[in-house]
């Protein structure tokens, strides 16, 4: 696979809503994996092309992802919010205890403080999937573009009770019926991806804090989930060996194509304010679907 320009990847609908999201894992994350990439025999984890089986439905993510185009304000993170309880396995009241003084985009890693509730869970360090890093790295571009970022401040601007009233008013705008708490779908579905994946019983413990008595995962425990991951995402991949066939657009350059986009008069950028923040990523739900 050869890299993309960046006007390659500024497609119609990126123009439309004014978002720039370079499609790169959209491209990359298909059901087509290359056969003949293996990790070698004498390696800790030996890839193969996984088996799909999810808890939710694709079609689900795709309804989620239409009714998320019409949030607004800070509103506008319930779609991170989703995208990141499906690809870490946090539940909400850990999440919302996340700050980003808490996570190492570099290292890939999040240290998750021990929330009030469930009672019995511990802090505990998970490891963040190639596509949180690139996210959460956009989110906090856009806020430093706005001067607005404080590593003090709580990754996801939301207290749960809100959250949950959002999700409620996502899955009414997507007219679906999921027959239980998106929350606590959304958990499960985790769970799913992380066992296709490959995790073993105490990697998944770690990542998703579901064991009676948490224990913190050592170096190469997290070290293991990173590549286990990676391997299932990236076609037997880490990221180090994919990174530069990935049609990667630095979060920066992707607010400078915006400002460009915007100069065009093609598209309209918001006045920065304490629920608005100008270039504030465009989550793309569906490529969970795939």
């Amino acid at each position: 696979m050869t890299r993309v320009s960046l006007d390659d990847d500024i497609t119609n609908r990126q123009l439309e809503n004014g978002a720039i999201y370079c499609g790169r894992f959209t491209r990359i994350f298909g059901a087509l994996l290359r056969d003949d990439r293996r990790i070698p025999e004498e390696g800790p984890f030996v890839w193969t092309s996984p088996d799909r089986d999810r808890y939710l439905d694709g079609g689900l993510f795709l309804k989620l992802d239409e009714a998320c185009r019409q949030l607004t304000s800070l509103d506008r993170y319930v779609p991170l919010v989703i995208f990141l309880m499906v690809e870490t396995g946090l539940r909400i009241e850990e999440l919302c205890a996340v700050k980003w003084e808490h996570v190492s985009l570099e290292k890939r890693r999040m240290d998750v403080p021990k929330p009030r509730w469930p009672k019995e869970h511990e802090a505990r360090t998970i490891v963040l999937s190639v596509r949180v890093r690139m996210y959460l790295e956009e989110v906090v571009a856009a806020l430093k573009a706005d001067d607005s970022f404080d590593p003090s401040a709580a990754v996801i601007p939301f207290a749960p009770a809100a959250i949950r009233r959002a999700f409620e008013r996502v899955v009414n705008l997507a007219q679906v019926d999921i027959g239980e708490a998106l929350f606590d779908a959304l958990h499960f579905d985790a769970e799913a991806r992380f066992k296709e994946a490959g995790l073993t019983k105490t990697e998944r413990d770690i990542m998703l804090g579901s064991a009676l008595r948490i224990l913190p995962g050592s170096q190469a425990d997290l070290a293991s989930i990173q590549d286990k991951l990676d391997w299932h995402l990236l076609d037997g991949q880490t990221y180090e060996e994919a990174r530069d066939n990935l049609p990667v657009i630095p979060a920066d350059q992707i607010i400078s194509v915006r400002e460009m986009i915007a100069k065009w008069g093609a598209l309209e950028i918001p006045e920065a304010s304490q629920t608005v923040t100008r270039h504030f990523p465009n989550v793309v739900l569906r490529i969970l679907a795939a």
